[in-house]
């Protein structure tokens, strides 16, 4: 026997293959993250839009602008009102249709994070725009679809991201988290 076959055949017996998950498992939890990805998509595509276009009764750049100088944001808020929008629409629109499905969970996660960030101390609750348990709701959906990826029902169906969700999952949290620390430092 060659030890090309002999390789193959231990590799074989040490790791057997126990095949797929069975399919109404595993359609389950694909259906399962077509739904958190369709909400967290359009409710973050939608808040985007508020913030880029006025749309839905937003403020626009201008006025969210003013939001975020009541943040306690203090430079570049006007630039920050456009990256914080594209982000959520283009990241909304990403996770939506299960598309580079890392980098728009990504780009969601750390708009969250730095609205939990600067809500944090107003208390949990919304009362008067200070809560943030929503935002913390989004942020956790949002890690929830970085880390598990977008399932079967996406458009990421032949990429290693959606192969191997975990692995980039966490490249994505950590990109996410530079970003966010970036701009607390620069713009607070």
């Amino acid at each position: 026997m060659s030890d090309d076959y002999q390789t193959s055949m231990i590799s074989d017996v040490a790791e057997p293959d126990n095949g797929p998950a069975p399919v109404e498992t595993r359609g389950g939890i694909d259906l399962g993250l077509l739904v958190l990805r369709v909400v967290l998509g359009v409710t973050m595509g939608a808040h985007g839009l508020q913030h880029l276009f006025g749309a839905f009764g937003g403020p626009g750049v201008g006025g969210f602008a003013k939001v975020l100088g009541g943040f306690g944001y203090t430079s570049q808020t006007t630039l920050l009102s456009w990256i914080t929008g594209i982000s959520e629409v283009v990241g909304g629109a990403l996770v939506l249709v299960g598309l580079f499905t890392p980098i728009g969970a990504a780009a969601l996660l750390g708009v969250c994070a730095n609205i939990v960030y600067v809500k944090f101390g107003g208390g949990f609750f919304q009362k008067q725009g200070q809560g943030f348990e929503f935002e913390l709701l989004l942020a956790a959906a949002s890690l929830t679809v970085l880390l598990a990826g977008s399932g079967r029902i996406a458009l990421d169906v032949n990429t290693p991201w959606r192969k191997r969700p975990l692995s980039f999952g966490l490249i994505g949290l950590l990109l996410s988290a530079a970003a966010s620390v970036v701009v607390i430092v620069l713009c607070r």
